[in-house]
């Protein structure tokens, strides 16, 4: 019994003990469980803050390089530009380039020629100047002679504007003056045509407006047949499309001839009209011109007039007929190789001076026909015949010229693309209001390579 009792005792004792721990365990485990739960929120929070810390640094990495890279693309842009604006590259018109940095279309062109010539009968010069033939030599004499004066250089430029492109054309060749035949054989480069057109306004340098291209045959001869308008002068022009036709005027610059004291007070007027079909072609042109004499001992004006009709038509696939007919009365220049004289002496001419002072125009006319022929691809031919008739009064200048006429039997072989070679027999005849009259053949041959 005492042993159970102390037993008894003894357990109390230690469940007492026990007791007594319970209170701190639970404390500490409580304590446990609250800081378990604290300790990851605040541990949350850190790394949320640190995340977006990082985010906005990625941020503006991205912006830094995508900043970078479209810095870097401007730069290669600018590049490819300035590379661009060095670099040649084709132009709006066929055999043209643009200009570096510009919208200009340019092409160069033209075409060294080389004439050797054989006068029969008189030495003419580089061309069959019918005009030139002098009366009063019968005799025969033959004379040779070659040259590189119709060589030609050509530059024209297009530039696209909002109503249409604007064009130029400037071109040259050396039948200008200076130069001999003993050393170098130089020759002066002189202006053929300079002009720009735009909305069918041509202001410049160029044919008149009263050329007449529809009858024109192709020769060796550099001048051609007589009888034609040929005349390059400065004028302003305006053209007014009408499908396949088109109406043309102009004010040209005024130059008489023929008569001593002229003076120029009012441009050229011309109007023309031409029409163009798929094997045919018409043309029509009138002139009005002021002609006046101020030298001192007359001071008169006068009104000369001009007019023009032409045409060609295909006869086959091959063949091509082509006239043309000029009437005038004090046309003068107009009408080629019926300029006349400056002193009025010679020549056909536009005006004279009477005896009482007035101021008396010339009628004149003149008329071509021709024939051209394509054999083959590479060889083709033409003939052509030309006259121009003046009426100065014979009773006054006895020698002056009453009539010119021309004849040209013309053939082109093309070897190729580039390169064309000619040969022709020509004639020509002059006569005086006296009815002198004199002759010359030519024989000419051309090799004429294009660029």
């Amino acid at each position: 019994m005492v042993e159970i009792t102390h037993r008894q005792k003894g357990t109390k004792k230690m469940n007492k003990s026990l007791n007594n721990m319970r209170l701190p365990v639970s404390t500490g485990v409580a304590a446990l469980l609250l800081a378990g739960i604290s300790v990851p929120t605040m541990a949350q929070d850190a790394d949320l803050n640190q995340l977006r810390a990082q985010m906005q640094e990625m941020q503006q990495q991205i912006q830094r390089l995508e900043s970078e890279q479209a810095q870097a693309q401007q730069q290669e842009a600018e590049a490819r530009e300035a590379l661009a604006s060095n670099v040649v590259t084709g132009g709006d018109t066929p055999g043209s380039f643009k200009v570096p940095g510009t919208d200009t279309s340019v092409q160069i062109g033209g075409y060294v020629k080389f004439d050797a010539i054989y006068d029969l009968d008189q030495d003419l010069g580089d061309s069959l100047f019918v005009e030139g033939i002098d009366t009063s030599d019968g005799s025969s004499n033959s004379s040779f002679r070659a040259h590189a004066r119709q060589s030609r250089l050509f530059i024209k430029s297009s530039t696209p504007t909002a109503s249409g492109p604007a064009t130029t054309h400037l071109e040259g060749d050396f039948f200008g003056g200076g130069g001999n035949e003993v050393f170098s054989n130089s020759r002066g480069f002189r202006l053929r045509h300079a002009y720009g057109e735009w909305n069918g306004l041509l202001a410049g340098q160029t044919w008149s407006n009263f050329m007449h291209f529809a009858a024109y045959p192709s020769t060796v001869d550099f001048d051609g047949p007589v009888g034609v308008s040929f005349i390059r002068q400065a004028q302003l022009r305006y053209t007014l499309p009408l499908g396949a036709s088109a109406l043309s005027f102009s004010a040209e610059n005024p130059e008489a001839t023929g008569f001593e004291g002229s003076r120029d007070t009012a441009p050229d007027l011309t109007a023309r009209y031409q029409w163009t079909g798929d094997n045919a072609g018409v043309e029509t042109a009138a002139l009005v011109r002021r002609l006046k004499v101020d030298d001192g001992a007359a001071n008169d004006s006068a009104t000369g007039y001009g007019l023009m009709l032409a045409g060609n038509i295909g006869v086959g696939p091959d063949t091509t007929l082509m006239a043309g007919a000029i009437y005038g009365d004090g046309i003068g220049r107009y009408l080629y190789t019926a300029s006349g004289s400056a002193d009025g002496g010679a020549g056909i001419g536009e005006a004279f001076v009477d005896a009482d002072g007035n101021l008396e125009t010339i009628e004149a006319y003149g008329f071509n026909a021709a024939v051209a022929q394509q054999w083959t691809d590479k060889f083709s031919s033409s003939l052509s015949y030309g006259q121009v008739r003046g009426d100065r009064p014979g009773d006054l200048f006895p020698d002056s010229t009453r009539k010119l006429e021309s004849i040209h039997f013309s053939h082109f072989y093309r070897v190729t693309d580039p390169v064309t070679l000619g040969f022709e027999v020509s004639h020509g005849r002059k006569e005086l209001q006296n009815r002198e009259s004199e002759d010359n053949t030519r024989l000419q041959f051309s090799a004429q390579y294009n660029f």
